[in-house]
């Protein structure tokens, strides 16, 4: 399957979305060609640090069958305007294809916390290197992240770079059973030293954004 996201910017606390449910997937419909899949991604009011702001407020996450109608939602951002606060702005957004290191049974009993974590590759990397890095390295690291539920990683294909560099060379979703969980992880031993510093043989350094969410899934992919 293939994702567009696009992440929200507005008010701090504030929910970006103007409805739930089925009101939300009615607003949704015939709005976006090929749509297979729509979840809409609220950021929690605590984070990690809850000194600092989270750099969004959500995260609007349309699912396709096709990568051409993934990228071709990506650009067209104002059709989510029916779904919006009058608050809320669409900001940046990428597609590409979902892919799932690691998914435990417990996963879909639902009501886990999502951790957010878009971010960008160094530049000496080609997409090609940075992605089987990515994926074959870094993800069993990752995987055995404290508490995961579910862990994925959205890698946009080569293609996508011919209209210029995306905002973000590709997105981590990490799913906890709760916040608490969610917390623990990010400051525990396996997070600080074996994630962080396996990052530095891919990611840009200073370029990795953390939000911890909750996902209300509209229409099942």
């Amino acid at each position: 399957m293939f994702k567009t996201s696009f992440f929200l910017e507005g008010p701090v606390g504030g929910d970006p979305f103007c409805s739930r449910g089925e009101a939300a997937a009615q607003a949704i419909a015939g709005q976006i060609q090929g749509l297979a899949g729509y979840t809409q991604t609220r950021t929690l009011s605590e984070q990690v640090d809850p000194t600092s702001a989270p750099p969004f407020t959500g995260v609007a996450e349309c699912w396709f069958v096709t990568e051409a109608a993934a990228r071709q939602a990506e650009a067209e951002p104002a059709k989510l305007a029916s779904l919006l606060t009058p608050e809320t702005r669409v900001g940046p957004a990428l597609s590409g294809m979902i892919r799932t290191v690691m998914r435990l049974p417990s996963f879909y009993d639902g009501g886990c916390i999502k951790g957010v974590f878009p971010f960008r590759c160094q530049d000496r990397l080609s997409v090609e290197g940075f992605q089987r890095y990515w994926w074959n390295e870094h993800g069993p690291i990752a995987a055995r992240t404290e508490a995961a539920l579910c862990y994925t990683q959205c890698h946009p294909s080569e293609s996508r770079y011919a209209d210029g560099r995306p905002p973000f060379d590709g997105i981590t979703e990490l799913y906890w059973p709760d916040a608490a969980a969610a917390r623990a992880a990010m400051s525990s031993r396996q997070m600080i030293e074996e994630q962080a510093t396996d990052a530095q043989n891919f990611a840009e350094p200073g370029s990795v954004i953390l939000f911890l969410a909750e996902e209300e899934i509209v229409i099942p992919a």
